[in-house]
């Protein structure tokens, strides 16, 4: 980006030196550092998706999000104000990128450690374990945050948007729920099952599998994202609130 020169007289120059002193000296308190926890937008390059779950051990802690967001294992990860938004600032690196399931695992730099929660954004009591096929039922309530286009709009929109659980199948949940681009990704939790971790953002559309037919949201289980870092060493676990 090119530098952009602003030409000032010496009385708009004493104008902008008043301003300033005025500005010190009513001066608001720093703001707070942006949070980074599941539901967080994420800038991969000329790409946005958001982040899932906070996961540690195995060289982390790190955070989640889809493999099809990223061009690489090494690219770097921004923070980011929203789908099609701005960047905030650099967070961490792709660590690993997953061959068989369409997930990954970003690095999180030491410098951003304090701004890391586990909670879902909207939901400080979400996660409190991870869903299985023995817990999760058809049926359970689901709750998704995220930063899908269009529902990127509001906070509501954002954080409350729900579906309902249909089935597992080969590594992956499946959800009748609206989920958009830009949500990729994503945690989805299984409100039914006590507030725990279920799955990731993958996809979108008309599912068929041998568990059957889902209208809707589609992506990684969690038990199954966890045994697949561990087969990969990534002996990871997840962050709970």
């Amino acid at each position: 980006m090119g530098k952009r020169l602003i030409h000032l007289t010496s009385a708009s120059l004493a104008g902008v030196l008043l301003a300033a002193i005025g500005a010190i000296i009513g001066a608001s308190p720093a703001t707070s550092a942006p949070v980074i926890q599941p539901g967080s937008s994420l800038e991969f390059g000329d790409s946005f998706c958001t982040a899932n779950w906070v996961y540690a051990g195995g060289g982390g802690p790190y955070i989640g999000a889809a493999a099809h967001c990223a061009t690489g294992v090494g690219q770097r990860v921004d923070l980011a104000t929203g789908s099609l938004g701005s960047s905030i600032e650099p967070i961490g690196t792709v660590a690993y990128i997953s061959s068989s399931l369409d997930f990954l695992l970003v690095r999180l730099d030491a410098g951003v450690l304090s701004q890391v929660s586990a909670a879902m954004a909207g939901h400080p009591s979400i996660p409190t374990g991870v869903s299985t096929p023995s817990s999760a039922k058809q049926g359970d309530l689901i709750q998704f945050s995220g930063h899908g286009v269009v529902f990127d709009f509001t906070t509501v929109t954002q954080q409350q948007r729900v579906g309902v659980f249909n089935f597992f199948d080969s590594g992956n949940q499946y959800v009748i729920g609206a989920v958009t681009p830009g949500d990729s990704g994503g945690p989805v939790a299984d409100l039914t099952d006590g507030n725990k971790a279920i799955g990731i953002v993958d996809t979108v559309g008309v599912t068929v599998a041998p568990e059957g037919v889902n209208v809707g949201e589609a992506g990684v289980a969690v038990y199954a994202l966890l045994q697949d870092a561990a087969a990969h060493g990534f002996s990871i676990s997840l962050r709970t609130v």
